[in-house]
């Protein structure tokens, strides 16, 4: 796993022809959300793989080779730049000129739905959450974007069984879109991280959180790159990134998303469909750290939880935020929720 790291100076650029843009195809007219496709040869160690629209950094993933993400963009004129930087030192990059002729999205609809999981009440309770915890009731803003003295944070999940167990036996949770994102202060621009299975660790818990059982969750990888997982009464299966954790200016944070998608899949398609059966609770939040090393902190205050919901059949948003859906509105993060459900 790896974190987010300041790059120096580099030694020598490698040839442009290292990238390749699929989407947008240079000189595209397209609408917002603008779908990029990308790929970096894997002809070094890649360090990390950066989107920029217009200069400003729109996504940066650590040691992929390729990239495939919606982008919000609002119309005009763009330069899409890839830029792959390599652990010898060296780059490579492509750009792509678009326009933007308008928009298939709406803030609002994008606020809306973030926000809506910092409001009311937990959908279910979370089996053997002891209800004298603050987030056994609803979304929690802890620290929120007061991190100070921290200089890293941390994106993570939690999945719980229902308050009555699970009788499913042949249901995983399907979990895609792992991400997290803050507003700069200084610049009103977003930063974003999206965190693909192989830079999420993970580890069994006690219910209550006093045990840490020292077992990673089994990950299942899809043919698509989201990845699924499951627990069982007794265990909550916590899942975080990236590690290295991210640097930050705690002094210049504004605000704060964590976000994830999942649905219900089969273990075995050739088994039973207990789908309509399963029942998972699943959140997402983030925490801050003193340093982007070290060891996990037990009881390490919260940057902020989102609420618990169910997962269902149909692939929903879990997130969490320490921002209104006003702000949200007015300067939403980089993120497409098109075809998703609350």
């Amino acid at each position: 796993m790896f974190g987010v790291i300041a790059v120096g100076l580099l030694l020598s650029v490698a040839s442009s022809a290292a990238v390749q843009i699929s989407s947008p195809s240079n000189g595209a007219v397209v609408s917002s959300p603008v779908q990029i496709v990308a790929s970096s040869e894997a002809r070094h160690t890649v360090l990390t793989m950066a989107v920029y629209a217009n200069g400003n950094l729109v996504t940066q993933e650590m040691g992929a080779t390729s990239i495939d993400m919606s982008v919000n963009l609002s119309p005009g004129s763009y330069t899409i730049e890839v830029l792959t930087q390599y652990r010898n030192h060296t780059s490579a990059s492509a750009t792509s000129n678009i326009t933007v002729s308008g928009t298939n999205f709406t803030n609002a609809s994008v606020a809306s739905q973030i926000a809506a999981d910092m409001t009311g009440s937990n959908e279910g309770s979370p089996h053997g959450l002891p209800s004298s915890y603050d987030f056994y009731h609803g979304p929690v803003i802890e620290e929120g974007n007061n991190i100070a003295p921290n200089t890293a944070i941390e994106w993570w999940g939690s999945l719980y069984v229902g308050p009555n167990g699970n009788p499913a036996t042949n249901t995983l949770v399907n979990i895609r879109a792992c991400a997290l994102y803050w507003l700069n202060a200084s610049t009103g621009k977003w930063t974003a991280v999206n965190l693909p299975p192989a830079q999420i660790g993970s580890d069994f818990f006690s219910e209550d959180w006093t045990i840490d059982y020292g077992t990673s969750v089994p990950m299942r990888i899809e043919s698509d790159g989201s990845f699924s997982i499951s627990t069982v009464t007794g265990k909550v299966a916590h899942f975080y990134a990236p590690y290295p954790r991210i640097p930050v200016n705690h002094s210049d944070i504004a605000g704060v998303v964590a976000l994830l998608e999942a649905r219900l899949v089969l273990n075995n398609t050739n088994g039973p469909d207990d789908r309509s059966t399963a029942s998972f609770l699943l959140d997402t939040g983030a925490d801050p750290y003193p340093a982007t090393t070290g060891p996990g902190i037990e009881n390490n205050p919260s940057i902020g939880l989102g609420k618990f919901k169910y997962v269902t059949t149909s692939w929903r948003s879990f997130a969490m935020t320490t921002m209104t859906q006003i702000q949200l509105q007015n300067n939403p993060p980089p993120v497409n929720l098109n075809g998703v459900l609350p």
